[in-house]
């Protein structure tokens, strides 16, 4: 860690030193001081020194904790005209008379500079200030994907690893503050998809594509009941009439490690085997278009990457020891697109239609190395007695779509409005096995001998989802009595249709095979009121009420189980002004989170002899009571507090087949292959467990060090507790653990600009499962060219290689040790250009009716 601090410290200081020698024959000096409208001192806001002549930036600054800014070293003469501007949300920009430098007159002193609450736009200048890749609001932190050059070029999924406060485990579960079950909404609207389908489209999902991210940790009664915590991640949008547009190309390769293979021919140590290349390719395309009534908009990206994973497991059995090295190469393709129009039928009156979806596939072909290895050894000896050899061939593709219809209508001027929505999902996964053979050893005199007829598995397993909603939403102010009413009902309908065939050397393999539907209804309505109650205080207070109603039948098992209830989701938020320096906000809301839909399906899934999946149709859902205090110091330093306590928390739980009879019974029956232990087989699957409480301590600090350097920092510290009967014994672990994040951006002369960021996850516990650190340091450089239409980044993840993930577990008889390596490493070359009028208004923003329902869709990717 002192290594990789003192490098990125000397990085830093290189850049400053060629700074200022770039700039010491320069002499003018501007300085000055802002205030607000009730003349206290303004901190953080946007100051930059253009010249008169034709408003090109000449510099830029962040005003200090005392509302104070500084430009030294500027150039003087007799062309040497400037206008000092200042920017800041919630205040109307300030443009200062001409000031002229000269000789004479090395320095300006500016008298103090007030700001008024008056946002109306300047036209005579325009000037576009970079927004900070963190930014703290009052209810929600906010990344600018948009413009940052460390995110350039990465995956949404990448991005998201990144955030301050969000972690992404081995199984690509996303986490807020340390609590698991997180809502991910699309511009708004949910995705409808469950984890594993999410994570897949994150990862084919471009950066490029994203203006922010919106992290929620505590929502409103607005929002689905469904999660613990909501991420909003909002796409690209334009500005006002006319047509624009702009393309990106992006290449990026990876370096990857030695990856484990297996061991060597005397087991004396781990053979390695070197990557090549994993070359990843993308390019997207943004058009708009206002004329008249209508906004026309298009979005389209296409990528095609190649990536490699590499898994080590280590797991004790009954007096055996089973070491298992698994190196997989895969290659995917991705096309997702949205298209839509809105029409302005009158000033007040919008209506719009849209259509989002994404085609792709993911395949291990044939031809690329993807083998499991399995040792198979007795406690205490390193000679295996035999080993187990599995070569993977995996196909699977993905069609989703959704298409929306919206209406927006404005009664008055008070902003009394009504808003609804109609939306309509298909989603058609296929997975399929073209052919898992495992092969058989053991071993005499140290050589390895084939024995037992190789085992052939393939399978065909295509899931079908539709899902239709409509949802609406009223506000209604009370402006004399400064309040304001908002109601909404929604209604969604799913049905999942998985019909999953397998094959064991060609005969149809009755343990597998299973055809399950699931089908549910949730209904729901909302209430929130919100009121000024003094200068000090304002209350929001909200109430949701669901009622679900599912059932989900195995035809092949004639197994059906049905569920009817009806539940309560109260939220209050309460926000306090002490003074112009400090806020406090006090914050409780009551959550849900139900079962993904395949979780629910009873049957085992096969991954290789030894190692199975298994759904659980028993899985209730959990319910969390959430509460947080937030203190905001200058609208800058934010600090929170926040408990939440989960009632039947679904936890993921990995067995040994032995301590369940009632599996052990099925394995036996339908899936006992010859020359393997049904006893000695492991099982990952998810159990309702008592209760789940997490504690979480947050802090943001933003940092202006020079004009041309700045800094985000943030850090989250968390004990994470898990209690409750597992495995039939007294579950009882907690841990502290913490999540840090810095991102310093450096302005740079010639137009050009630079990041270095690094995140750390310190070893945390994920129920059963204690996993170790991870961190990673990231670079990156940005040149603007052609006034600024052409863009060209270079970014660097993972410098270091030290983004990967490792765990263990020893709990119930259940001893584990995980090790995961991915190709984090990478660099990435992206080229964006911009065309036609760079001002058209943006597409409204919606929020449509299938939020909830399309995370929890399942793909299996």
């Amino acid at each position: 860690m002192k290594k990789l601090l003192l490098t990125m410290l000397l990085a830093s200081a290189s850049l400053l030193s060629f700074a200022q020698n770039a700039e010491v024959s320069f002499k003018g000096k501007i300085s000055g001081s802002l205030f607000d409208e009730k003349k206290q001192v303004l901190p953080f806001a946007n100051v930059l020194l253009l010249k008169a002549k034709d408003s090109t930036l000449t510099k830029g600054a962040v005003s200090d904790l005392d509302g104070k800014f500084h430009f030294e070293q500027i150039a003087v003469g007799n062309e040497t005209q400037y206008i000092v501007s200042v920017s800041m949300v919630g205040y109307k920009k300030y443009y200062s008379p001409k000031l002229i430098l000269s000789e004479e007159n090395l320095e300006i002193k500016l008298s103090a500079i007030q700001l008024s609450l008056d946002t109306q736009n300047l036209k005579e200048v325009t000037v576009t200030a970079k927004k900070p890749f963190i930014e703290q609001a009052a209810d929600k932190l906010i990344v600018n994907v948009e413009g940052s050059i460390v995110a350039n070029g990465n995956t949404v999924l990448e991005v998201l690893q990144k955030s301050p406060g969000v972690t992404v485990d081995n199984n690509d579960n996303i986490s807020v503050k340390g609590k698991q079950g997180v809502l991910v909404l699309m511009d708004g609207k949910p995705t409808y998809m469950s984890q594993s389908d999410l994570t897949n489209q994150l990862k084919n999902m471009n950066s490029d594509q994203i203006e922010k991210i919106e992290i929620i940790s505590n929502p409103s009664s607005r929002y689905d009941a469904a999660g613990k915590a909501v991420i909003n991640i909002v796409t690209k949008k334009n500005k006002n009439f006319g047509t624009n547009g702009s393309v990106s190309v992006g290449f990026s390769s990876s370096f990857p490690p030695y990856l484990e293979k297996g061991l060597n021919s005397d087991f004396s140590k781990i053979e390695t085997v070197k990557p090549g290349i994993m070359p990843k390719y993308n390019t997207s395309l943004n058009l708009n278009n206002r004329q008249g009534k209508f906004n026309t908009f298009a979005n389209l990206t296409f990528s095609d990457n190649q990536r490699f994973n590499n898994n080590v497991l280590k797991r004790e059995i009954g007096g055996k020891i089973f070491e298992q090295f698994a190196y997989r190469y895969n290659q995917s393709q991705n096309f997702s697109y949205k298209l839509g129009s809105d029409f302005y039928a009158t000033k007040k009156t919008t209506i719009g239609f849209l259509v989002n979806g994404s085609t792709g596939a993911w395949q291990n072909k044939p031809t690329s190395p993807n083998i499991n290895t399995t040792y198979i050894k007795h406690a205490g000896s390193n000679i295996p007695d035999s080993s187990l050899v599995t070569n993977a061939s995996n196909l699977r593709t993905w069609q989703n779509i959704t298409m929306n219809a919206n209406f927006k209508h404005t009664f008055d001027s008070t902003g009394k409005e009504l808003t609804a929505d109609i939306d309509y999902s298909i989603y058609q996964n296929l997975s399929m096995e073209r052919g898992m053979i495992s092969r058989f050893y053991k071993f005499i005199d140290n050589k390895e001998v084939e024995y037992n007829t190789p085992l052939n598995i393939t399978s065909n397993t295509p899931n079908k989802y539709n899902i239709f909603a409509v949802k609406t939403d009223y506000i209604h102010p009370l402006p004399k009595s400064k309040a304001k009413l908002e109601f909404g009902a929604k209604s969604s309908w799913v049905k999942s249709d998985n019909d999953i065939r397998f094959y064991q050397n060609g005969l149809v393999d009755k343990g597998r095979t299973n055809y399950f539907i699931y089908e549910e209804n949730i209904n729901a309505a909302y209430a929130n009121f919100s009121k000024e109650l003094s200068e000090k205080f304002n209350l929001q207070t909200g109430l949701r009420m669901e009622h679900t109603h599912s059932v989900g039948k195995s035809v092949t098992l004639d197994e059906k189980r049905e569920r009817n209830y009806v539940k309560l989701f109260p939220s209050v938020f309460l926000n306090q002004t002490i003074n112009k320096n400090n806020q406090l906000s006090y914050s409780y809301s009551r959550r849900i989170e139900r079962p993904d839909y395949e979780s629910l399906n009873p049957f085992i899934y096969f991954l290789d002899p030894y190692t199975y999946q298994l759904g659980n149709g028993y899985l209730k859902p959990q319910f969390t009571n959430s509460f947080e205090i937030t203190h905001s110091f200058k609208q800058a330093f934010v600090t929170s507090i926040g408990y939440s306590i989960t009632n039947d928390y679904m936890i993921e739980v990995i067995k040994n087949a032995i301590n369940d009879p009632e599996v052990l019974e099925k394995i036996k029956k339908y899936n006992n292959i010859q020359g393997i232990e049904p006893e000695k087989i492991t099982f990952a699957t998810r159990e309702n467990i008592a209760k789940y409480e997490n504690i979480n301590i947050n802090f943001s600090v933003p940092i202006p060090i020079t004009k041309w350097w700045t800094a985000q920092n943030n850090i989250s510290v968390y004990y994470n507790k898990y209690s409750g009967k597992l495995l039939n014994q007294d579950l009882n672990v907690g841990q502290w653990a913490y999540n840090a994040y810095t991102s310093h951006s450096l302005k740079l002369p010639k137009d050009l600009s630079a990041e270095v960021s690094m995140w750390y996850n310190s070893p945390n516990v994920y129920g059963m499962m204690r996993g170790n650190a991870q961190y990673a340091v990231n670079a990156g450089l940005q040149k603007s060219f052609w006034n600024k239409k052409g863009n060209l980044k270079l970014n660097i993840n993972d410098i270091f290689l030290t983004s990967f993930w490792g765990g263990k577990t020893d709990f119930a008889g259940v001893k584990l040790d995980i090790r995961n390596r991915w190709d984090s490493r990478n660099a990435r070359l992206t080229f964006t250009y911009k065309f036609g009028n760079q001002n058209v208004k943006a597409a409204r923003r919606r929020s449509t009716a299938t939020e909830a329902e399309q995370s929890r869709v399942k793909s299996g990717n």
